[in-house]
């Protein structure tokens, strides 16, 4: 995604970190070894909280295609794993490791496979490095932290009144619901539009209809003919 200049992530050079990366087997050349390792020192990257990033220009090397091949790859990804810092571009660990994965599983001959599987041992190494894991571990403890206190920060911050998805007078006893839940999408527990402060009755209600994404509680709000509107 573009964002304006004083809106761009932080992130974190793997080039900084003490990172160790699997020998790659006899079958793979030299000149592919060394240029896999090489995109993912000088391209990784992760954010605050431990998500590992890959820069764009590595992607065709991973993959094993070519630069039309990378570009589709990259276009076909949803914005979320996409990031943009400067004229950098990157995409998530998570959305690269799976199309690499998709790719061993199709009919390649054996040197590609080998290629793929070493790109991937290679992007994990660098997805499991301790530094990363220890910023996961304490994001993790900041949400747990966070949660009970984000229905007093909510109604401060914005002074809510009434259900923000039947519109009716906000009870003393309502609940804050996040739009996709905190057990798929840990990373977005304390983000604000991913968050509604809402009655126990629809809160229920949304639970029971497993309307657990933007879109489920949107067509929902329709059936129930609630005034909810999406939070941008």
């Amino acid at each position: 995604m573009m964002m304006p200049e004083n809106h761009l992530p932080t992130l974190y050079a793997a080039a900084d970190l003490n990172l160790q990366l699997p020998d790659a087997k006899d079958l793979i050349t030299p000149e592919d070894a060394s240029r896999t390792r090489e995109l993912i020192r000088e391209g990784g990257a992760y954010t605050p909280a431990g998500q590992a990033l890959q820069a764009t220009k590595g992607v065709a090397q991973y993959l094993g295609t070519d630069s039309a091949g990378a570009k589709k790859f990259y276009n076909d990804l949803p914005n979320e794993d996409k990031v943009q810092n400067g004229n950098v571009r990157y995409v998530t660990h998570s959305a690269l490791n799976k199309e690499v994965s998709r790719r061993i599983q199709e009919p390649r001959d054996v040197y590609k496979l080998e290629r793929l599987k070493d790109a991937e041992a290679c992007l994990n190494a660098f997805r499991d490095h301790p530094e990363l894991e220890k910023r996961r571990l304490l994001a993790e403890s900041k949400i747990r932290r966070e949660l009970p206190k984000l229905k007093q920060k909510m109604l401060k911050a914005e002074n809510i009144t009434n259900c923000q998805v039947s519109g009716e007078p906000l009870q003393p006893d309502a609940e804050v619901h996040h739009i996709e839940r905190q057990a798929d999408q840990p990373h977005k527990s304390l983000e604000p539009a991913n968050l509604l402060l809402i009655n126990k009755p629809p809160h229920r209600e949304i639970h029971d209809a497993a309307a657990h994404s933007p879109d489920a509680l949107a067509s929902l709000a329709l059936e129930k003919k609630w005034p909810y509107k999406p939070r941008t």
